[in-house]
């Protein structure tokens, strides 16, 4: 993709006409941070890690994230490569760490992740929500997603600047996402 306006979106040097164009980008592991640790990965790149973070065979080698495949104890399904899950995963392997440390390893290292739910906004005081069993839209839905991440971000002074600059793009019905594609043409 070279460049996308209202209008539609250009690959390379074909135009597609569209009225609404939605992006979805895969995640792909970095292959650079994982091929030192000579340990299989999985399909995706993904290092599949002992339950508590650590790569098979080197048990001070830990690794979190979109970077990691454990399966969560509860759906024995791998956990997601979200950042409310890497937070955890961080939190969990700084605490195996520190415990170590103080010669007094955890009595049960292994990671348990806690599904918090999912928030996605969709557009204009629009998101979706599921948390617990719940699912639900809407205005409510784009608050709570709203709330959440200002809750997450650190110092008030970011949470300020943060509410200020939605508030101002609401109000002036602004774009919330710019998207940097290249060098800007000259308009004549």
């Amino acid at each position: 993709v070279t460049e996308i306006d209202e209008r539609g979106v250009k690959i390379g040097q074909e135009r597609i006409d569209a009225r609404c164009v939605l992006w979805a980008a895969g995640v792909a592991a970095e292959r650079g941070l994982t091929a030192g640790l000579n340990v299989d990965l999985d399909k995706a790149g993904r290092v599949p890690v002992e339950p508590n973070l650590a790569v098979p065979g080197l048990p001070d080698v830990f690794v979190m994230g979109d970077l990691a495949v454990v399966k969560d104890e509860k759906t024995g399904e791998p956990v997601p490569g979200i950042a409310p899950a890497a937070m955890q995963m961080g939190r969990h392997a700084a605490r195996v760490i520190a415990a170590r440390a103080r010669g007094k390893p955890l009595p049960d290292e292994r990671f348990r992740y806690l599904d918090k739910g999912l928030l996605a906004t969709i557009g204009r005081a629009r998101a979706v929500a599921v948390i617990g069993g719940l699912k639900f839209a809407g205005l409510i839905a784009w608050l709570l997603w709203a709330s959440v991440h200002i809750f997450y971000l650190i110092g008030a002074r970011s949470r300020i600047m943060v509410v200020i600059a939605w508030a101002w793009e609401y109000i002036l019905f602004q774009r919330g996402a710019r998207l940097i594609t290249g060098e800007q043409e000259q308009r004549r």
